[in-house]
């Protein structure tokens, strides 16, 4: 009762605080966003004050849907799977599990990315009470004997195409089970048939030969089938849920250090769904969502995957993203809503395949995981309104320790240049990185964040969690992002950049390359831009600005032409002590998984240029 107590004084407080931003009562204005809260002016009273009850995602799933089980549930390459059948399929898979040995607490690690079957094991093994390590496929072989021994799986289950990393590494680990997943079991036949035909083809003419044997899919399906264990489709078996346990563990992306396991419960991943709903975008039933975000990051299994199926969407699963082809993609399937990151759209918009596409349908193009270029946005707004759609890009904000978004943008509040507001049980300050003070308004500091979506924890990485993890003098815990950022008077967040990325001269003075990257890229010269520190060795410590262009296909200018010109430009717009040392331009860059570009990458690499020019400068 306490609890509850608890929550609904929260509650009314929030109801309170919505109408002080809205004017209809009078309160001591004191220029705080988290006292202010000024974002709940565009919710409703009823978005505020609703909390979803605690359950599992599997009991959340079938609580939204088990009345529809004739509606298309996800969409396999044409291949359509009702809520009946998926739901029929997630029981057939858990009594596998159960069949198999797994019980609660235990680790299955899941090495698959967007096909049904990652569906139904993520589905089953909430219902076990068992938790899902989930591995990017691609993750060299030491990467992931180092995720199986951490988390001390007895069984895997991989794509096939993966498995040759699993069999190498298998005798380090504790596993006793691996499964070989083929991404033809689910295809349409005739698909599935010229799938095997030629995957036939290519083992003939190198055979593989594994150490361990796999058991494969149609195997460990059919045991579930066959099994006569009391495990029932429409069944809720409440002893399952318990508060605050795993339900996933994700991995960080690495990009910015070492991969940490994210630990995220059942609470979390529903918290994300159901949040993202109350932000008052047209989600409907009959409504379809490409899901283009692998199973294996928070943001792809939290939104891409739980959020649609929740509503009761039809979620086309694409089980290997070409963002060179996502215009083929939205030209196929006429998505309603969709997920991605900024850098896809610099493809969309200059796809000669949507030149004369009419995009009404689409009602949420929507974007995160990054911080989007502003004349990228207005380019896409551009973009979309001459295409007839009637909304503008959609934006959010969130990393893998929030499930992978605590803030959107709203119909009523869509400032470009903003990640949106935050969510209704998500509360989102600045505060000073050195003091732990909260700064006002257009301030920028460290952005944090506390609600139902943070994580419980880095796995076994008690140190890191304390460093991310902070309680706050209100006794809320609190995730310090790493990103710097301000908030509006309006609610609106704005991304300025990450801590980590910033580059401290000797001298002490901080620069921020995304402030670099926004003059050179507003001079139309070039197509793409990063910054990254590069080493000072005219100096004992510091570091000095990169700037590395790409350059567009079509360009009369010489790289050194370029260069000049971008020089004058930064001397112009840019203090002394920001001015690049240096312009480095490549044909393309490395992205990450997620479609990020791999800065950690391009530091290295100019770390690596700058140490082989002072060797030869010895030398000489």
């Amino acid at each position: 009762m306490i609890g509850n107590l608890k929550v609904n004084e929260e509650k009314l407080r929030d109801l309170y605080l919505r109408s002080l931003a809205l004017g209809e009562i009078q309160g001591p204005p004191t220029g705080y966003p988290t006292v202010d809260k000024p974002w709940l002016k565009y919710y409703d009273a009823e978005a505020i004050l609703y909390t979803l009850p605690p359950m599992t995602v599997y009991e959340y799933l079938l609580q939204r849907n088990q009345h529809h089980i004739d509606q298309i549930a996800l969409n396999y390459f044409q291949r359509k799977i009702t809520f009946g059948e998926l739901f029929q399929n997630i029981n057939n898979v858990t009594k596998a599990f159960l069949e198999q040995g797994i019980q609660r607490g235990d680790i299955v690690t899941i090495s698959m990315p967007n096909t049904p079957e990652a569906v139904y094991m993520f589905y089953a093994l909430s219902r076990i009470g068992a938790i899902a390590n989930m591995v990017d496929p691609r993750t060299s072989a030491e990467g992931i004997a180092e995720y199986l021994k951490e988390a001390e799986s007895k069984m895997a289950v991989v794509i096939d195409v993966a498995y040759e990393k699993i069999d190498k590494i298998a005798d380090e680990t504790k596993l006793e089970k691996i499964i070989s997943v083929s991404p033809s079991h689910s295809l349409p036949l005739p698909l599935k048939m010229a799938y095997r035909l030629k995957d036939k083809i290519e083992k003939s003419k190198n055979k593989p030969h594994y150490q361990h044997t796999p058991m494969s899919w149609e195997e460990f399906y059919e045991i579930g089938k066959k099994s006569v264990r009391l495990v029932k489709p429409y069944r809720i078996n409440r002893t399952v849920f318990e508060p605050n346990q795993p339900l996933v563990i994700v991995h960080t992306g690495g990009t910015t250090g070492i991969p940490k396991g994210v630990q995220l419960s059942n609470e979390n991943i529903n918290a994300v769904a159901y949040q993202s709903v109350l932000t008052g975008i047209d989600m409907q039933r009959q409504h379809n969502w490409l899901d283009i975000m692998p199973p294996f990051i928070a943001y792809g299994v939290g939104m891409g995957l739980h959020l649609p199926l929740t509503i009761g969407m039809e979620t086309i699963l694409i089980p290997q993203f070409d963002p060179k082809k996502f215009d083929l993609l939205i030209d196929k399937y006429r998505p309603i809503h969709m997920v991605g990151v900024p850098s896809y759209w610099g493809t969309i918009i200059k796809s000669k395949k949507l030149k004369n596409q009419d995009l009404s349908y689409m009602i949420a193009p929507t974007v995160g995981g990054d911080a989007m270029d502003i004349q990228l946005e207005q380019d896409a707004n551009e973009f979309l309104r001459q295409h007839k759609c009637n909304y503008p890009i959609t934006k959010g904000y969130g990393m893998t320790e929030v499930c992978g978004g605590v803030a959107g943008t709203v119909v009523a509040n869509n400032e470009i240049g903003s990640v949106g507001i935050p969510f209704t049980e998500t509360t989102i300050g600045i505060f000073d990185e050195t003091t732990g003070k909260e700064l006002p308004y257009y301030q920028p500091g460290e952005v944090c964040i506390t609600g139902p979506n943070v994580m419980l924890g880095y796995f076994k990485n008690e140190e890191a969690t304390k460093d991310i993890m902070r309680t706050h003098e209100d006794g809320k815990v609190w995730i310090h992002s790493g990103d710097i950022g301000y908030m509006t008077e309006n609610g609106n967040l704005f991304i300025v950049d990450r801590i980590k990325r910033l580059i401290i001269r000797y001298d002490g003075f901080k620069i921020f390359p995304s402030l670099i990257e926004k003059v050179i890229m507003e001079s139309g010269l070039v197509k793409a831009c990063k910054v990254v520190g590069m080493p000072d060795i005219e100096h004992s410590q510091g570091k000095l600005p990169c700037a590395y262009i790409q350059v567009p296909e079509q360009t009369s200018l010489s790289n050194r032409e370029i260069e000049d010109q971008l020089r004058v430009l930064c001397d112009c717009k840019l203090p002394e002590y920001a001015q690049p040392k240096r312009f480095q331009f490549i044909s393309e860059f490395s992205l990450t998984p997620v479609g990020k570009i791999d800065t950690l990458k391009l530091e290295n690499e100019i770390r690596e240029e700058v140490q082989r020019e002072q060797k030869t400068y010895r030398k000489v």
